[in-house]
């Protein structure tokens, strides 16, 4: 029993340790001496690297939160793939599996363990060059188109957007490590071209900024609220991609196309997603939506002109007062604010057919089948507000029951729901001045919390490819 209960323990402390990253690290498994039965697990040294040098002038940064040794070289330097190690100091006792002297090949990333009798801690080494790049240039919401090659940044926005160009806010997303002149997030006179220096060490580059007004909008975001900033946050944050992703966007309210505030003669596509309680009848649709009913008539005119949609959430049923679909197919499995937060694997739905053009060049989940389609990522909430087709009573057919029902062709399906489908054009066609409906929960666009976003970049690939096969010319 005496045995027992000291190799029990010498395993507790080993898995504590494992799990932990163990003081300062993980632990290695040991045994206990035959003769005594005495634990043998040697925990008392550090495993810090103090300090670390390639070719005698290239120091890292440490993180041991992080595990990171990230060392900078010159925006010019192309030496990566042979870097002798000059200096590297560690713990009392600790050791490490490069040493003074080594030759390495640091054109990519490399492991570096460190260890200290039965302690351990590894590391993450990194060589990069000095960079000062723009990724991402946001004015007021709407995203510039950076040319790389002439470092210009062209902005598109519609006299009627409401940006005061005198004094906009800008922001800036640069390359690591970058720092942006003037800072990201500062107001400018966008009424003439703006330049902004990004500097990192050795790199340096200057982009010109040049902002353009539009006459009238070729694409509409639309919704109740009299401004973009009005909008609940997830209707926001949809609003915000369409402007900031699609030329000649602009947000519009309900009042605004009722009353002709808008000239809506170059518009060739429109999005609405709404995020609410949904009704659980097209007349209590209607009931609920006043203002957008108010402007039925300007939208039909627009479907029925060529215009495409992509009406998401319980916006779908508005392709029934659009004359797209029926009025008896109201969606059949509804309800309201659920919220969730992702897991390892986030929920998804299977398309009917993967070679549709909405499901193009997105990224897939590693060992998910070819038909699965991500929008979530890892602790993501979605707030799952749904309005979506589910396989009971008269739809116990599924698939066939519902194009039946709606007259349109089913996209994807879940479980027992079919969340996506789309309706013909006005012409009679699939494609081009066609109406794009997504009822699901998974069609989601703000997290209120954390997570690393990967592919969740699949909701802008999915209104990307929306864009191209129902709207744009």
């Amino acid at each position: 029993m005496k045995n027992d209960i000291k190799h029990f323990l010498l395993g507790m402390i080993t898995l504590v340790a494992l799990l932990a990253g163990g003081f300062g690290g993980g632990a290695l498994l040991t045994s206990c001496s035959s003769d005594n039965d005495e634990m043998t697990l040697d925990l008392s040294g550090d495993c810090l690297i103090e300090e670390f040098v390639l070719n005698n002038k290239y120091k890292a940064s440490i993180s041991t939160e992080k595990r990171l040794l990230k060392v900078k070289v010159p925006v010019d330097f192309d030496a990566k793939g042979d870097m002798v190690v000059t200096s590297v100091k560690l713990s009392a006792g600790a050791t490490a599996n490069v040493k003074v002297g080594d030759h390495l090949n640091l054109n990519a990333d490399r492991p570096l363990h460190v260890t200290n009798g039965d302690r351990y801690l590894d590391y993450q080494l990194s060589v990069r060059n000095d960079e000062a790049v723009m990724k991402t240039f946001i004015l007021e919401g709407v995203k510039g188109a950076i040319d790389e090659a002439n470092k210009t940044v062209k902005v598109a926005v519609t006299a009627k957007s409401g940006i005061n160009l005198s004094n906009a806010t800008f922001f800036v997303e640069c390359s690591e490590d970058a720092v942006c002149s003037p800072a990201s997030g500062t107001k400018a006179n966008f009424n003439a071209p703006v330049t902004i220096t990004l500097t990192d060490n050795t790199a340096s580059n200057t982009y010109t900024v040049t902002v353009e007004v539009i006459a009238n909008p070729t694409a509409l975001f639309v919704g109740e609220a009299a401004n973009i900033e009005e909008l609940n946050v997830e209707e926001k944050a949809a609003a915000k991609w369409l402007l900031g992703n699609i030329a000649g966007a602009m947000y519009a309210s309900w009042s605004d196309i009722a009353t002709d505030n808008i000239n809506l003669d170059e518009v060739k596509f429109v999005f609405w997603h709404h995020h609410c309680s949904p009704s659980g009848s097209y007349n209590q649709f209607k009931e609920a939506e006043p203002e957008a009913m108010l402007a039925v008539a300007k939208m039909k005119e627009l479907w029925e002109n060529g215009v495409g949609f992509v009406l998401s959430r319980s916006a779908v049923n508005y392709a029934i007062a659009l004359g797209a679909q029926p009025e008896d197919s109201y969606p059949n499995n509804v309800w309201g604010e659920d919220s969730h937060k992702m897991g390892s694997d986030p929920w998804h739905m299977f398309v009917f057919d993967a070679a549709h053009p909405l499901w193009a060049n997105l990224k897939k989940f590693p060992g998910a089948p070819d038909d699965a389609v991500y929008t979530l990522d890892e602790n993501y909430t979605t707030c799952n507000t749904t309005s979506q087709f589910g396989f009971f009573g008269e739809y116990a057919s599924g698939k066939n029951a519902v194009e039946e029902k709606t007259g349109g062709r089913a996209l994807a399906g879940n479980d027992h729901e079919v969340p996506a489908w789309e309706l013909k054009a006005s012409n009679g066609q699939y494609g081009h001045g066609g109406i794009i409906c997504i009822g699901s929960g998974l069609f989601d666009w703000n997290s209120p919390t954390d997570y690393t976003s990967n592919y969740h970049d699949n909701m802008g690939g999915i209104m990307l490819n929306a864009y191209n096969y129902v709207g744009k010319e």
